[in-house]
């Protein structure tokens, strides 16, 4: 008895392809924010109906290039928000005195 496989093409198709909240989750960002990284990046987009899709190549391109240093500016920013608080603090804080 010979078994006939159907051809997977909705599965292939559906790898090759990624909407953009399912990319923004794997990226790790809300489908908001991830739409202006998509424009900053210069990330392609392809329309197909009403709905946006990126390439699969093309997201783990961005992940591999883009994704590490996005997160590292982010973590610099931060570290920079943290000492000029903590500068800040030190400024308005005064030592106590016994009289």
């Amino acid at each position: 008895m010979k078994m006939q496989s159907e051809p997977k093409t909705s599965c292939k198709v559906s790898q090759m392809f990624l909407d953009i909240p399912s990319a923004a989750y794997q990226a790790g960002y809300s489908s908001k924010h991830f739409r202006r990284v998509l424009d900053e990046d210069r990330i392609p987009v392809l329309q197909i109906g009403q709905k946006f899709f990126i390439l699969a190549h093309d997201f783990e391109q961005w992940k591999a290039t883009y994704s590490e240093a996005r997160l590292q500016r982010a973590l610099d920013q931060i570290d920079k928000w943290i000492h000029e608080s903590h500068q800040y603090a030190t400024l308005y804080t005064q030592p106590k005195t016994d009289d």
